[in-house]
């Protein structure tokens, strides 16, 4: 392969032939987002964390490569105005959620990795399980056909951010399901239809 075509594009850092800047949108939310990457999600082509990134520039990620990563993006997340999207058992559905509730809400932490791995994670670390967990009860389909997933219920980590913040603040964040949807049919395009995921 020649060195051309390993050259990256300054805006979206994605291959110059898998560029999307085309169609970033310009998308801003009043809400702080931290993700909570495992090492292998971050080194994965078909993760969408890369394009959350492009679109809302002040998402905190964090690649749990050490032992101490967790903690020190943790020490200074208030778990009175954070939250912890993830379906635990104690855990609360956004939409049933009182405006005055939502509203104290700051931030909300994401675990980008498999479900598998995700699960394992919140279990055995006691300083996830410090702040309140919230769920969704009727989330859309997932449109992310990229890659594979438990059930169609499971929405993509890009997805999950843009849904909740609109359950918490009332944002529209319809740009950036949008873009994920342009971006994914661009950079999978020459992808064979029979590799993608049916729901």
């Amino acid at each position: 392969m020649s060195d051309d075509k390993r050259v990256r594009c300054d805006g979206c850092c994605f291959l110059q032939g898998q560029c999307v800047c085309r169609w970033i949108p310009s998308v801003t939310t009043r809400m702080s987002i931290l993700v909570l990457q495992d090492p292998k999600e971050a080194q994965h082509a078909k993760n969408t964390v890369a394009l959350l990134t492009l679109c809302l520039p002040s998402v905190e990620r964090v690649v749990l490569t050490s032992v101490g990563a967790l903690s020190d993006a943790l020490k200074e997340k208030d778990p009175q105005k954070w939250r912890l999207v993830f379906p635990s058992d104690r855990a609360v559905a956004l939409e049933s959620m009182e405006s005055s509730r939502l509203s104290e809400i700051e931030g909300l932490i994401f675990v980008d990795a498999t479900w598998r791995k995700a699960k394992k994670l919140y279990f055995s670390e006691r300083l996830l399980q410090v702040y309140d967990a919230v769920c969704f009860s009727s989330a859309p389909m997932s449109m992310y056909t990229i890659r594979k997933s438990p059930s169609a219920e499971f929405l993509s980590t890009l997805e999950a951010c843009a849904y909740a913040i609109e359950q918490v603040s009332g944002e529209n964040m319809a740009p950036l399901r949008a873009f994920m949807s342009s971006a994914q049919e661009w950079q999978w395009r020459k992808q064979p239809s029979d590799h993608r995921c049916s729901k």
